[in-house]
């Protein structure tokens, strides 16, 4: 959300006296938009000025059914548009018009002009004649019209442009008929003086325990413990703001402490579940739609959410026939984020305050993480962000991601993309290992045994007592699938796109199963993939047929990389497989563009690294744990206060995710390992022995030729590792018969 500077000088004052009377005090950030009477909408289907009007258009009047047969017509030939390929297909000849780059809306960390959107209807319609619409048929006359699509997402406006995001509703000369106060844009409008100083005090005294014993955290170590135990509560009892930038910060051991880290990684959004009746209304506001008309729209529309998160609830609906999900934001959200993040600003400006945390610059992470959480207030920008992503992966039959067919600010349409979550997954495995535990408890049998797996020279021991594990249970096969297209998108993202989704836990990963002549359907993809002992033998044909595809949600945070990034991390990686730690300290060093280290302040950090490497990281195919490591780099560039910027972090934290789910999966498969073939080869391609830079155009053009290659490499050892893990699977199931 944009914050230009208050200009009001008496709003300055009472802003200084708020700051010296609370240490939460507001940041004097100024408004996106404060004009209440008009408000111009940032999307171009609501690009006309919203006035008060006194002649009430229901559904039943000729003009309401005329906005609503538009608004259907338009949303169904884009769902076709979408799902027959020509969305992609025109994306791809747009991008090759210029020049194959583009350039993404938001990254992480960086701070969204979303008024870029908001162009007055005069300046956007120069030539309104020429892009006039063609007729609206009646309902009863509707069919499948690509003239009308054509005109409507294409001819009207330039469809990918960045500063446009014209997934909205084209511009027509049917207006908005939604009654009252636009409830998607109020919901962006600046918060005021007197919201911003209420909030402040619900704030002070909800972190008042935190504030009142900070000086006792700092005398005792024995107190601190507890102490961080308080900030974790305090967060979690706030907002989406808080809950997020601790979740966030919980990744971040280069600037917090470990304990503190521990403490903030048991923070759980609340997910809350908004009402029907507010997604109604948000949907007939985003839309424009007569009150009561949102059913003339969508053949159906689920109620209940399907899934809940801490900006905005995920439900099932209907459109011509086909399944589709409709994300609608939660009430306020964007102004909380707004007014929340206001306040920690000013926090983290008193904390850059201290000499002694001076070195963290908080105030400049909080102002990164807020860009990225205004961003992802705005779906229109997630939307956006799925366009490209679907585009970088066209070629990956395997990895999919939703295709977004309407974006506004509140309200995002998408395909529906059915599976189920990883994690959902795995806890069903969980339980069914829990139910064979309890029955073999008593077995007399249960002696533990080890199965050996002999991988490139490594002794894998796989514990195998009598309570199985969930990846015990898992088929290899899909254990194999998950990890391995897992590891390879991350790759593909870092070496290949510079564009990296910047949040790949389990829980954004869905999993679907795609039997043989049937429909993708969610409640049968969880038969398909958890194998039980009581599944019929027509089941277990039907998933020897099945094919498994992976598709990535929740796309509101991404983090684009420049060459440098991509390189220095790579960099990193690369050097954790050979063990050498002074050249992963050469590569650390050039995780900020701004540094005032001393040679013999890089020097003792290098000397640190070596040391963390002896002890943690021998390299390839000798068990390292690439965790483990980097979190003892995490630490050590919190010890030497070393700093690395947001999209680093990002990178670290994707690492992590994806090592988790592969330990949860597989525990014997190892991320660094699997990844060598293309690790290497892009080390040896641009960097010399030393870590210094080879000439970068030619490395390019030679990793591209060898790529594909070392994919097919890193394949066959993947083919490999699990052939033999199946076969001690097997050899295993034949003993305890």
């Amino acid at each position: 959300m944009n914050m230009a500077t208050l200009t009001n000088t008496r709003q300055r004052w009472l802003l200084l006296w708020l700051l010296l009377a609370s240490p939460t005090a507001v940041v004097a950030r100024g408004p996106a938009f404060t004009n209440k009477n008009k408000i111009i909408a940032l999307s171009a289907g609501a690009i006309e000025t919203i006035n008060n009007n006194d002649e009430i258009h229901t559904h039943d009047t000729e003009i309401g059914r005329m906005r609503t047969s538009f608004v259907r017509h338009i949303l169904s030939d884009r769902l076709h548009y979408v799902k027959n390929g020509r969305r992609m297909k025109d994306f791809k000849a747009w991008l090759r018009s210029r020049g194959g780059e583009v350039a993404v809306l938001s990254t992480h960390g960086v701070e969204v002009d979303l008024q870029l959107a908001a162009v007055p209807s005069q300046q956007n319609n120069n030539n309104i004649e020429e892009q006039q619409l063609p007729p609206v048929p009646a309902v009863e006359e509707y069919h499948y019209n690509e003239d009308l699509v054509r005109a409507a997402v294409i001819k009207n406006n330039d469809p990918f442009a960045v500063n446009k995001l014209d997934l909205d509703l084209p511009v027509n000369n049917l207006p908005s008929l939604y009654e009252g106060e636009p409830i998607h844009l109020m919901d962006e409008l600046s918060p005021s003086l007197l919201q911003l100083s209420w909030r402040t005090i619900q704030l002070s005294f909800k972190f008042a325990p935190v504030l009142s014993t900070t000086w006792l955290a700092v005398l005792s170590t024995k107190f601190r413990k507890t102490w961080y135990k308080w900030v974790a509560a305090s967060l979690g009892t706030t907002s989406a703001a808080f809950i997020k930038w601790g979740q966030w910060a919980a990744t971040r051991n280069d600037m917090f402490p470990d304990l503190l880290c521990q403490e903030l990684e048991l923070l759980q959004s609340s997910a809350p579940e908004h009402s029907w009746s507010f997604s109604e209304k948000m949907m007939e506001s985003s839309l424009g739609l007569p009150a009561d008309s949102l059913m003339d729209v969508f053949d159906s529309f689920d109620e209940k959410p399907l899934a809940s998160g801490s900006i905005a609830q995920v439900h099932k609906a209907e459109l011509d026939g086909k399944p589709v999900a409709v994300k609608i934001r939660h009430p306020r959200v964007a102004q909380l984020i707004d007014m929340d993040f206001r306040i920690m600003t000013a926090f983290a400006t008193i904390c850059d305050w201290i000499p002694a945390l001076s070195w963290l610059h908080i105030r400049e992470s909080v102002e990164q993480f807020s860009h990225t959480m205004a961003a992802q207030a705005h779906l229109q920008v997630e939307a956006h962000h799925l366009e490209i992503l679907n585009h970088n992966f066209r070629k990956w039959p395997t990895v999919k991601f939703p295709h977004p067919i309407y974006a506004s600010s509140a309200v995002i349409i998408e395909t529906f993309e059915p599976g189920i979550i990883v994690s959902d997954m795995m806890d069903a495995y969980s339980d069914l290992a829990n139910q064979y535990g309890n029955k073999n408890k008593n077995n007399q049998n249960n002696d533990q045994r080890v199965t050996v797996v002999e991988e490139d020279g490594q002794v894998v021991e796989q514990d195998t007592t009598g309570r199985p594990s969930a990846s015990d249970l898992i088929p290899v096969d899909t254990a194999k699938f998950i990890v391995c297209t897992g590891v390879g998108l991350y790759l593909k993202m870092l070496l290949v796109d510079n564009l990296m989704h910047a949040d790949l836990h389990p829980g954004n990963i869905m999993l679907a199963a795609i039997a043989k002549g049937q429909c993708p359907d969610t409640d049968h993809d969880m038969d398909l993939l958890v194998v039980k002992d009581t599944e019929s033998k027509a089941l277990a044909q039907e998933r020897a047929e099945t094919k498994l595809r992976i598709c990535l949600v929740d796309a509101g945070m991404v983090a684009q990389l420049t060459d440098q990034e991509a390189t220095n991390f790579i960099g990193l990686l690369a050097s954790l497989g050979q063990g050498d730690g002074r050249l992963a300290a050469k590569f650390a060093l050039k995780f900020s563009t701004e540094t005032d280290l001393t040679a013999e302040e890089k020097e003792s950090f290098t000397e640190d690294m070596i040391e963390v490497f002896a002890e943690r990281c021998r390299g390839y195919f000798t068990g390292a744990d690439v965790g483990h490591i980097l979190r003892g780099v995490l630490g050590l560039i919190r010890k030497h206060k070393v700093r690395i910027d947001a999209n680093y972090a990002t990178l670290v934290v994707n690492v992590l995710c994806i090592q988790s789910l592969a330990l949860q999966v597989c525990p014997a498969y190892n991320v660094l390992d699997a990844a060598k073939p293309l690790l290497q080869s892009y080390f040896d391609t641009f960097f010399e022995p030393d870590g210094e830079e080879k000439p970068r155009a030619k490395a390019v053009a030679k990793f591209n030729r060898i790529m594909p290659i070392k994919y097919l490499e890193k394949s066959r050892n993947d083919n490999a590792f699990f052939r033999r893990i199946k076969q001690a699977r097997q050899a295993q199931m034949k003993l305890e018969q």
